[in-house]
């Protein structure tokens, strides 16, 4: 799967999902090579360390790859985190909504946060961040957070996103970038059957690959998840997904659809201005916290770190 040639300088070339293990620096656990591309005539690729979950960008020059077929990349990741998530994800392939991963560790002192960035016309919720700031960097810094965002909203919210990303880059917050679409299509006229991603017409490649190119062109490193839009799939789909070699991600406290937050709960909020009952009802649960908070008994997760540890265990 390829997608896009350059027009202007810094833009991707060749971008394509690639499969690979990667040589690493000695002490180091595997890593594998997700997708490969070209940057102002620099090879680069996305590589994951399949135990931790986490992705980074790196230059392809002096790195040692062995280059797999998707068969051989699930056998060599199956005994790891990712391939166990991968896995879990296609069992549960069937639901219309929240297919895939919707817990962290369970038992946890604390929730997963996401905040989805779909396309709006409204601005960035930056009181929601502040509010986070105000009541969790004191005990964790950065605070972590997942955002899952759509190659839309980077669009039209240049300046939101530049925000966002000053608190990433001052160490205060620490983000898993959630691919999230690119168009996130949506017809209220539509049964889910037919709705969303499932919409007749929709190009899977530009939906998932690039949301990616749009992500690294903004200096955001693409993680291994992805959020479907409306939380809406079908089997089909989710194994398209995951064929991408992408994990998807649901909730199981989408708190403006009246799911309360447990403990270890994945906690969906909308901070594109579209959901301000999901915020209110997010702030209330911080205040019922905040003496928890104060004593480090209840805490935000790293999705990354919550969904490895808990597949760890499995």
């Amino acid at each position: 799967m390829l997608l896009g040639t350059a027009s202007h300088p810094g833009e991707l070339l060749e971008y394509r999902v690639s499969w690979a293990r990667c040589s690493v620096p000695p002490g180091e656990k595997p890593s594998f090579v997700l997708r490969t591309f070209e940057r102002d005539g620099e090879p680069a690729a996305l590589v994951l360390d399949a135990e931790s979950l986490v992705t980074r960008i790196v230059p392809l020059r002096g790195l040692t790859l062995t280059a797999l077929e998707w068969k051989a990349m699930r056998k060599a990741v199956k005994g790891t985190p990712y391939g166990k998530a991968l896995a879990d994800c296609e069992k549960n392939a069937n639901r219309r909504q929240d297919a895939g991963i919707v817990r962290g560790l369970p038992g946890a002192r604390g929730v997963v946060l996401t905040v989805d960035l779909c396309p709006s016309t409204r601005p960035l919720d930056r009181g929601l961040f502040r509010a986070i700031l105000q009541n969790f960097l004191a005990e964790e810094k950065p605070v972590p957070m997942g955002i899952a965002i759509t190659g839309r909203w980077m669009e039209e919210h240049p300046e939101d996103l530049a925000w966002i990303r000053e608190l990433e880059a001052a160490g205060e917050i620490a983000i898993t970038w959630i691919n999230h679409s690119y168009n996130h299509r949506y017809n209220k006229d539509l049964p889910l059957s037919r709705n969303f991603l499932l919409e007749a017409g929709t190009d899977p490649d530009v939906e998932v690959l690039g949301t990616e190119k749009a992500m690294i062109q903004r200096g955001l490193c693409p993680s291994a998840f992805f959020r479907f839009p409306g939380l809406v799939s079908d089997a089909s789909l989710v194994r398209r997904i995951v064929a991408y070699g992408l994990i998807p991600v649901g909730s199981d406290a989408w708190l403006a659809k009246g799911q309360r937050a447990s403990s270890g709960s994945i906690v969906l909020l909308h901070g594109n201005g579209n959901e301000p009952v999901g915020i209110s009802d997010f702030l209330a649960l911080l205040k019922r916290e905040q003496g928890a908070i104060r004593q480090k008994n209840w805490l935000l997760f790293d999705l990354r770190e919550s969904v490895a540890r808990e597949e760890e265990h499995k």
